[in-house]
């Protein structure tokens, strides 16, 4: 069964870099219902990414550890404005987590900083917990629509894609030849 919460324990990322714009810190935790293998591989995937995350147009991996992608987000009175991603992995223990710096520009501002996930075989086995934390900057038109609407923004984003790749893995595993 999935489940999202908030907040993770037992995750650790670099604190919100200095800089201009507004900090936001988005954290917590999700049961996934698969093993931590196909977690793993799910989330190194640019396809299944790119099929999960809302707003995603594409994404593409660039090289092993580097990925591109476009989004378009809308934020509360904040039109929907297409963004450029870039993110890079780092220190990554295949199924068990990674590192990953986080760089989306777009017209009406920019989201960047560092972001840790951890994965762990849930007790009981049969499921993953992902722990996940990212400590970003937010800037431009997006940080003026105020702090609670970021983070609950950030946070229903979070939910929606963790649930979607929750479902992409479900199929995913019922198509493998047993």
């Amino acid at each position: 069964m999935e489940e999202a919460r908030a907040p993770g324990r037992g995750v650790s990322a670099a604190p919100v870099p200095p800089g201009p714009g507004r900090a936001l810190v988005v954290e917590g935790t999700f049961d996934f219902d698969a093993p931590a293998d196909a977690v793993y591989a799910a989330l190194m995937d640019p396809e299944v990414l790119a099929s999960a995350m809302p707003g995603s147009q594409r994404l593409e991996r660039l090289a092993e550890d580097r990925y591109h992608g476009v989004m378009t987000v809308g934020l509360g009175p904040v039109s929907a404005a297409e963004f450029t991603l870039g993110v890079s992995v780092h220190d990554a223990v295949p199924h068990t987590g990674y590192r990953m710096q986080v760089d989306a520009r777009g017209a009406l501002g920019f989201v960047a900083g560092m972001a840790r996930v951890s994965l762990a075989a849930r007790d009981g086995g049969g499921g993953t917990t992902m722990a996940y934390r990212a400590d970003l900057r937010v800037g431009g038109t997006l940080a003026a629509v105020g702090q609670r609407l970021l983070d609950s923004a950030s946070r229903l984003m979070s939910a929606q894609g963790l649930k979607a790749l929750n479902r992409e893995l479900a199929r995913r595993l019922a198509e493998r030849p047993q």
